[in-house]
């Protein structure tokens, strides 16, 4: 039995030096404590009222978050709120998203509370808030932290609560055909002369020596000048009979004033 004893004593031995630093080191494996889903909580009335509900209930610019029941000690939780502009009122009809703002905060067993303020960047249309549980910002700036678009959100499995709502934005004016401005007339000055007459040059008198023969080669008649002296019209009667229809005219001129002298002499004598 002591061959026996001495060969169990061995193997004892034996499974101690191999086993013995794996069970040795099974504590430090659980060193790191167990944080999982962030136990979160949110008040969108300034503190009045707490809910872990999956739907915000209004679209609040500031929601207070806290840690509910007894936090793990040593853990993080980062807790985060996104504000999107969306083209539908749903999470179905979202369609694509801009991102407006983001803000962040990391809780713990001590820092158990704290707001999330995005008052500043709220939609004014359609639009999403999402409250979730990591601490990145979802902007879309690289393939690491895309936008949310229906069906796949990015924050990895762990949306705590989010809003989808709002109107449709008003349709932007848009600019008509500007009418031609009508054209802005001078009144010009009464006159009775039309516009053709005042443009044309004056017409010069005609006169004898500047009127233009036809071209048929007959005489034209010769016109008066507005400046000539009048001429008298011919009778048709040649040299002689006007000489003696003067001297006759004289000898009558003579006549007369021979008998005007008479009756001036018989009248003194009297």
């Amino acid at each position: 039995m002591s061959s026996n004893l001495r060969r169990g004593l061995a193997a004892i031995t034996a499974f101690a030096f191999t086993a013995g630093p794996a069970v040795l080191a099974v504590p430090a494996a659980h060193a790191e404590p167990a944080c999982g889903r962030p136990p979160v909580q949110y008040s969108v009335d300034g503190g009045a009222d707490w809910t872990d509900g999956a739907a915000i209930p209004s679209p609040s610019g500031t929601v207070q978050v806290r840690l509910a029941g007894e936090p793990t000690a040593g853990c993080d939780y980062h807790v985060s709120l996104g504000s999107y502009e969306t083209q539908g009122a749903s999470w179905a009809t979202s369609g694509r998203q801009t991102f407006l703002g983001w803000a962040t905060t990391t809780l713990t067993r001590e820092h158990y509370r704290d707001t999330l303020d995005v008052s500043g960047h709220l939609p004014h249309c359609f639009g999403e808030l999402a409250l979730y549980g990591v601490g990145g910002k979802y902007d879309g700036k690289d393939s690491d932290h895309p936008l949310p678009h229906y069906p796949d959100e990015p924050f990895s499995g762990l949306l705590i609560a989010s809003w989808n709502g709002g109107t449709a934005c008003p349709p932007k004016p848009t600019a008509g055909p500007t009418s031609p401005a009508a054209p802005t007339t001078t009144a010009a000055p009464a006159s009775t002369t039309p516009t053709a007459a005042r443009t044309a040059a004056p017409t010069a008198p005609v006169t004898a020596s500047a009127a233009a023969a036809p071209s048929s080669g007959a005489p034209a008649p010769a016109q008066a000048s507005a400046t000539a002296a009048p001429v008298l019209a011919a009778t048709g009667a040649d040299d002689g009979l006007l000489a003696v229809t003067a001297v006759g005219a004289a000898a009558l001129v003579a006549a007369g004033c021979a008998a005007a002298h008479l009756g001036r002499r018989r009248a003194a004598r009297r």
